[in-house]
């Protein structure tokens, strides 16, 4: 077995989270992703142990610490393997050091030097926190200076540039949902990383605040490895988030699977998610597309409108096989964005796979609707409504698009009237708001019924 398949089955052993984004990695880039991830769970194995007293994890963690600041294999490898109540992951920290690339090597062995600093700190605290103030400096020093190293490296693999701040917080909202993940565990053991006062709604608002930030931090990251890998831990921890408010303990190891795997390019229903929001449209937490359908929670969509130069609508009749609404007369292009995604990205990919064609786009409003569907499915979503210009026939994908047609505002309001059910309930209920939205833009188009032209058309107002 080769150093890296053994550094692989570590990863499988040891981490739920990172196993996956980690193998996905391009060569070199994994190779470093990989040494820094199991060097640091290494070194989190010392800090957590249940057997070892305080003491000597304070001395050993200070060794480790020098041994790394020395960059000195042959001590560390001393360090770890003549200690026999160590995990497998620890003894073997010399060699997942050994997979470090050379021209990284340094950045590697400087930030096990910090984390085996840190770590003997606040275990000589006893990892007691009496404000926030403490929280933040412990979250800082166990996984928001790991998120500046993973920037570090995207730096070093493609020159990918982010925002150091941002990069914190990705990594402290990780580590407030792994806390909030643990808390029995860890009070079995006599350990508690809430702060004095705070109960766990506390820390659910702190790691929200984190992940929020975390989300700016994913969607600044191009189109490439840093950013799928980032998705996968953040798609993971607003799912235990979610898992933790219906009281569950954690995720179970298939459904981290099932959510890891739902990359950016599936396109199956049963393993594509969707953004759960609440009502100010804010990220809460991430679900099965079709059990957030099942469930009917509230979770982040879009709808297209498109134009033709003459004010008509070009409308799609969904395909027989969709999973919803099949048949239906609807608008030009709807969905959902992934997460990670924005919604103008969403959009435009879309209206792409949908109608085979792309087009400039303005939100105008936006909407919440509930409607029960057929199949015992309910859309529960935050609708945000986009409007573009296109002359000319679409190039439909068959899959998702059974007809097409292009019509009128007046023509459509007054078919839906005589047919509601050839029609899907957003569109109708998107009508009903769409003539009073358009009057509101202050100009931007002169008349709904022939509003667009060939020139862009600036949108002065959004909602």
């Amino acid at each position: 077995m080769s150093p890296l398949e053994t550094a692989d089955l570590a990863l499988f052993e040891t981490s739920r989270t990172f196993y996956l984004p980690i193998v996905r990695l391009p060569s070199n880039l994994r190779e470093a992703v990989t040494s820094t991830y199991l060097c640091l769970r290494a070194i989190d194995e010392i800090e957590d142990h249940a057997d070892l007293d305080r003491r000597t994890k304070v001395l050993l963690l200070r060794d480790v610490s020098a041994a790394c600041k020395n960059h000195d294999l042959l001590d560390l490898q001393r360090l770890t393997c003549c200690q026999d109540a160590l995990p497998e992951v620890t003894k073997r920290m010399s060699e997942w050091m050994r997979l470090a690339p050379k021209d990284v090597e340094s950045l590697i062995w400087d930030v096990n030097c910090a984390m085996s600093k840190r770590m003997a700190y606040w275990t000589l605290r006893n990892w007691r926190f009496s404000s926030r103030l403490d929280l933040d400096s412990y979250t800082f020093d166990v996984a928001g200076n790991v998120g500046v190293v993973l920037s570090n490296l995207w730096s070093w693999y493609d020159g990918t540039q982010t925002d150091n701040v941002l990069a914190v917080a990705f990594g402290r909202g990780l580590q407030a949902v792994n806390i909030m993940r643990n808390r029995k565990e860890d009070l079995t053991r006599g350990v508690d990383f809430f702060p004095v006062g705070w109960n766990e709604g506390d820390l659910r608002h702190y790691a929200r605040q984190n992940l929020s930030l975390a989300n700016s931090y994913l969607e600044a990251l191009p189109i490439g490895p840093a950013r799928e890998f980032c998705r996968v831990p953040l798609t993971l921890a607003y799912a235990t988030l979610q898992a933790l408010q219906r009281g569950e303990h954690k995720l179970s190891r298939n459904s981290v699977l099932r959510l890891a795997g739902s990359g950016v390019d599936g396109n199956s229903a049963g393993t594509e998610t969707v953004i759960l929001v609440n009502d100010q449209d804010e990220i809460i937490g991430v679900e099965e597309k079709i059990e957030a359908h099942q469930l009917g929670i509230l979770h982040r969509a879009f709808s297209i409108f498109i134009f033709n130069p003459n004010g008509e609508l070009l409308l799609q009749k969904r395909a027989a096989t969709k999973y919803h609404s099949p048949g239906h007369w609807s608008n030009t292009c709807c969905g959902h964005p992934r997460f990670g995604e924005s919604i103008e990205q969403a959009c435009h990919r879309r209206l792409r796979e949908e109608m085979g064609f792309d087009c400039e786009l303005n939100e105008i409003f936006s909407f919440t609707y509930r409607a029960e569907l057929d199949n015992d499915l309910i859309e529960n979503e935050y609708d945000h409504v986009f409007i573009g210009s296109f002359d000319g026939p679409p190039n439909q994908n068959y899959d998702e698009v059974e007809a097409w047609k292009w019509i009128s505002l007046e023509s459509l309001r007054a078919d839906a009237h005589l047919k509601p059910k050839a029609y899907t309930p957003w569109l109708k209920i998107a009508l009903a708001h769409f003539s009073e939205k358009m009057n509101g833009l202050n100009g931007a188009f002169v008349r709904t019924e022939r509003m667009m032209t060939h020139e862009s058309v600036s949108i002065a107002s959004r909602r």
